[in-house]
């Protein structure tokens, strides 16, 4: 399993109407991506930032998402679209007994 993680500034006043928008867009539109496994939402009140941790089968898959894909959410997030200040891939890793 690989991890999507990216980190958002989103002004406390607009965190609700981001993570709801995000829902409807972004979590909509991977769901149909295929390997796209879940994701989750955590936020920051001390330093205003939201992070998606969004979970993929493979590395392989994630990178199939094509560009227009992601280009069409991200439009479709209109005035709530927020720059990513960070992102990260994480490799899940099963550890040996």
């Amino acid at each position: 399993m690989v991890i999507e993680w990216l980190k958002f500034q989103v002004p406390p006043e607009k965190w609700e109407a981001f993570i709801q928008r995000d829902e409807e867009v972004w979590t909509a539109g991977l769901q149909e991506c295929p390997g796209f496994l879940g994701k989750e939402v955590w936020v920051n009140p001390e330093q205003q930032e939201i992070v998606l941790v969004i979970r993929w089968e493979s590395q392989t898959q994630w990178d199939a998402v094509p560009e227009s894909k992601i280009q069409q959410l991200d439009e479709a997030m209109g005035e709530l679209k927020m720059p990513i200040v960070e992102s990260r891939a994480y490799q899940m890793s099963k550890l040996m007994p």
